[in-house]
């Protein structure tokens, strides 16, 4: 990155955080004026004087600008000269023109090229190169994008200015940028790869996010994402959504990527964490998200109405009495310890904490009914997230394993924080062995150590 874009990264990055000040303004509008680059100093100019409208750097800017502008106008309007309007009746003619001189350009160049290799056999001229003579080859096969690049891509910096300029459609142009670059990675001799193509793409992205504020990074990750579906074929670790579409029919807008590969519709992903309370854990794999994912996830316009659920869990941790989680203990110890047949001592206990958790406080109620905790069951090594409250009832009921009451939300999987006390629980028990046959199919049996 040169000094001038550095200069205007940490330039940029005080203006969010001082979105109205003056002398940021200014200095910006003097990065600009200094770089030559007139569009952007204008915008800047324009946007400091809706701030100040006295501001006399602003003033004087725009007022050059405009001193320079009629006489432009004047040189422009001699000349006279008008595009003529093209009618559908005109295409026939067009495309007659377009395909009479295709083939002239062709023949051509097949008899350039026949020309320059006579004259180059007699020896009578040394200064043509091999290019040339590829070149118009390729023109003669009809392979004119390999001889005249139809398409230039823009400098890093160029893309950052705009991305800056108008940061609403800052991830639109990036997938603008990255899609001139798959076009002419395509159209070169002979075209690149897939995995080169993303090669470059990934190094573009790098440069980009170096040039861009922080808070515009995300920009080029999400436009990456976009063209790596869209252009290079990638596979990703599910071949359809959760409601059976193909990938390739996610429409631009909902499609969301997780670091895990996953592919999503953003609009189902949504619905399948509220379902879950909010809870962070990818549906398919049943492992929690990573903290970035979590980020774009409530970022996204799709997953903003998961914010609430979000601090909803978190609110749960909080306020919950010391004596409460005394009991939670206590109920893990007796069901660790109960080796009995009919486990009466374990029910008792749960039957106890049941009408123990009647008489505490709505809120309490709600942490112990509510709280999703995640874990991973010790046997199958299948990830879940359970409540207290469900997991003791369903024990009660016979309807879930013990061990998933006494390994996860009775014991080393309780994290609940006393705001008064600051009282933070985290037990771990050694793994019982197991009491029973294996090979038995009767309920109690199943319930009582699988």
């Amino acid at each position: 990155m040169d000094a001038e874009t550095s200069v205007l990264v940490d330039l940029y990055n005080t203006l969010e955080q001082q979105p109205l000040s003056v002398p940021v303004h200014e200095k910006i509008l003097e990065v600009w004026q200094g770089l030559g680059e007139e569009d952007m100093a204008s915008g800047v100019a324009s946007a400091l004087l809706h701030i100040d409208p006295t501001n006399r750097a602003a003033g004087r800017y725009l007022q050059s600008k405009r001193d320079v502008m009629p006489e432009r106008s004047s040189n422009a309007g001699d000349s006279g000269f008008k595009h003529p309007e093209t009618t559908q009746e005109d295409w026939p003619s067009a495309a007659k023109n377009l395909k009479e001189g295709y083939t002239s350009l062709k023949l051509e160049a097949k008899l350039l090229q026949e020309e320059i290799e006579a004259i180059r056999a007699l020896g009578r001229s040394s200064t043509i190169n091999e290019e040339t003579i590829s070149n118009l080859q390729a023109i003669s096969d009809g392979r004119v994008s390999t001889a005249v690049p139809l398409v230039q891509v823009s400098s890093v910096r160029e893309i950052a200015r705009a991305v800056m300029e108008t940061p609403r459609r800052g991830q639109e142009l990036i997938v603008e940028d990255f899609e001139t670059v798959v076009h002419w990675a395509t159209c070169q001799d002979p075209p690149l790869g897939p995995e080169e193509i993303r090669e470059k793409l990934v190094k573009r992205k790098t440069l980009l996010e170096a040039a861009l504020p922080e808070s515009m990074q995300q920009f080029s990750a999400a436009a990456l994402t976009h063209i790596e579906r869209e252009h290079l074929q990638k596979k990703y670790v599910n071949s359809e959504t959760m409601l059976g579409d193909k990938i390739e029919d996610i429409p631009k807008q909902n499609f969301f990527v997780s670091e895990d590969d996953y592919a999503w519709d953003m609009e189902e992903l949504a619905q399948a964490l509220a379902s879950n309370d909010g809870v962070m854990r990818n549906p398919l794999s049943r492992e929690m998200f990573s903290e970035s994912d979590i980020r774009k996830i409530l970022a996204h316009p799709l997953g903003q109405r998961l914010k609430p659920l979000q601090m909803a869990q978190d609110q749960l941790k909080k306020g919950v009495r010391p004596a409460t989680i005394d009991r939670v203990e206590k109920l893990g110890r007796i069901m660790l310890a109960d080796q009995s047949v009919n486990a009466a001592p374990s029910r008792q206990a749960m039957d106890e904490f049941i009408a123990y958790v009647a008489t505490l406080p709505e809120s309490e109620q709600e942490t112990i009914n509510s709280l999703k905790i995640p874990g991973r069951d010790g046997y199958s090594g299948q990830p879940f997230d359970y409540t207290i409250g469900e997991s003791v009832r369903d024990a009660k009921a016979n309807t879930t394993c013990f061990h998933k009451v006494y390994f996860h939300a009775v014991s080393k999987a309780v994290e609940l924080t006393d705001s008064d006390f600051n009282v933070r629980l985290e037990i771990s028990f050694p793994r019982p062995r197991p009491i029973f046959d294996a090979s038995s199919t009767k309920r109690g049996n199943l319930g009582r150590g699988m």
